[in-house]
């Protein structure tokens, strides 16, 4: 018992490289075959995930799958994996076709990297701080419309979340967002992937 709770406790800062590389093997098989995203392919993007897989136990947590869109293409590979400990503690790695973000969560306090970069902090209301600034960048807001969770980068919303959980039987068909811009930037579409790739994540896993 006393081994087991070692090994998945929370890493100090020197194994966490470790860590992400484990979860970046876990899933390295799939990263090959996902298509790049674009603002047709965001328009695409289903509820759906492929390959999913959730494992839980008195070790924690452990998670990984590929979200498609609606035509069954492969779009988004993640895996994560939740440590024990009385506060949230657990580690995220999800791949584009181009990019790589990698969530930690400390003791419920969340960092953000883009491409080995890092962003900024997540706060529980879902608020991301830039690391630099520490002014607010980019926020999924609380009051759902229609179902959907506006998502703002900077003073203009970028598209919105659905916050229906997907069924098994129309998950497919079930597009993920909705009221993205058409002349969405490059740095917009990160920061909004960033932020909806972890709520859909969440979506799929146990609550304790």
């Amino acid at each position: 018992m006393i081994q087991l709770y070692a090994k998945n406790r929370m890493p100090g800062k020197k194994k966490q490289a470790q860590e992400v590389t484990a979860l970046r093997e876990d899933m390295s098989g799939w990263v090959t075959t996902l298509v790049p995203l674009d603002k047709e392919e965001l328009d695409l993007f289903s509820l759906s995930q492929d390959k999913q897989v959730v494992q839980t136990g008195m070790a924690g947590v452990k998670a990984k799958g590929v979200f498609t869109t609606i035509f069954q293409e492969p779009v988004v590979a993640y895996s994560y994996k939740r440590y024990l400990g009385e506060k949230v503690n657990e580690l995220l790695l999800a791949k584009t076709a181009e990019h790589e973000y990698i969530y930690w969560t400390r003791n419920g306090e969340s960092t953000l990297s883009i491409d080995g970069q890092e962003v900024g902090k997540i706060s529980a209301d879902r608020i991301l701080y830039g690391a630099k600034s520490g002014k607010e960048i980019a926020r999924i807001k609380s009051q759902p419309q229609d179902n959907f969770l506006p998502v703002s980068v900077g003073n203009r919303d970028v598209g919105s979340l659905n916050t229906q959980l997907p069924s098994k039987e129309d998950a497919l068909s079930q597009r993920a967002f909705e009221f993205i811009p058409g002349d969405l930037s490059q740095q917009e579409e990160q920061l909004f992937l960033a932020l909806v790739t972890r709520e859909l994540v969440k979506q799929g896993l146990p609550n304790k």
